[in-house]
């Protein structure tokens, strides 16, 4: 008899799970007009997004797009977009407003900052599921450097970094401009990368997962991490996924399946193939 029970109750689990599984999928496509879930990520953006040479869509983000489709029971829609002069544009254009040129928005854009100031100035856009943290870090060659170099190591040593970015601007202006003159620029990080193999610069400050992937298994030969570095103003920040606010189905469905994701470490897998190692994002420490 207690086994009798026992079989009953797993049954009824499990359709009550079944049961839950076909509502979120049934609440994500009452927001979309077929069972076609439509995502937006940057283009030209490895290891994160990208179009490979095959012509398809490729990249982190990607896979990610990809596995949340799937969880909800849809398939996904990837358009590689370009960014534009700011985030709020990016946020116009592909999530909530759309454009004559480029045309209807996205459903779900990746790659969006999670982050409490955005979140109370765009008020036509929810912020949520936080899926992973990136961050500024260095990455030294010690055979050149030493062991545990510092960030004053480039008042004196040559280090790389990509054209227009927080790493750039930072090293730029630290220190009153002490390491300006040992800067060197490139294009990408894969392009800096490339150069730190040759032995033509010491290190690479950037995103931890572009340098990670464009090192490839030839990151074992470096130290990688943050560094103490005054005076910069984020060092690391969480990525999630941006949903027009009025799409409120869709915010819940995308929400709980990203929470799947994480929680059974789809996200971490996805990161990892990418050869790159995986962060928790911090807001999931507190996240509802």
């Amino acid at each position: 008899m207690l086994k009798m029970k026992i079989k009953c109750a797993n049954l009824l689990l499990l359709c009550g799970v079944l049961f839950l599984s076909m509502q979120v999928s049934a609440d994500a496509q009452a927001e979309t007009t077929s069972d076609i879930l439509k995502f937006a990520a940057y283009d030209n953006f490895p290891p994160y997004s990208y179009q490979a040479e095959n012509g398809k869509a490729e990249g982190i983000d990607v896979d990610i797009a990809r596995a949340l489709a799937e969880e909800l029971g849809l398939k996904a829609s990837i358009r590689l977009v370009f960014a534009d002069e700011s985030l709020e544009d990016d946020l116009r254009v592909y999530v909530w407003k759309g454009h004559h040129v480029t045309g209807p928005p996205a459903d779900v854009m990746l790659h969006i900052p999670y982050d409490q100031y955005l979140m109370k100035r765009e008020d036509k856009v929810n912020f949520i599921a936080p899926y992973s943290e990136e961050q500024v870090v260095v990455a030294a060659d010690t055979e050149q450097l030493g062991g545990n170099p510092q960030i004053t190591t480039f008042f004196t040593n040559k280090i790389g970094v990509e054209r227009v970015t927080m790493a750039d601007g930072y090293l730029l202006g630290a220190y009153q401009g002490r390491i300006r003159d040992n800067v060197v620029h490139y294009y990408s990080i894969a392009e800096a990368t490339q150069a730190l193999l040759k032995k033509e610069i010491t290190a690479v400050m950037g995103a931890r997962t572009e340098i990670e992937a464009s090192l490839g298994d030839a990151k074992a030969n470096y130290q990688i991490g943050l560094m103490s570095m005054p005076g910069i103003a984020k060092p690391s920040w969480d990525l999630g996924v941006a949903v027009k606010a009025s799409n409120e189905k869709l915010t819940n469905s995308i929400k709980t399946a990203m929470d799947k994701l994480v929680e059974n470490g789809t996200i971490k897998q996805i990161f990892n193939n990418h050869g790159a190692s995986y962060h928790v994002p911090a807001a999931r420490i507190n996240y509802q």
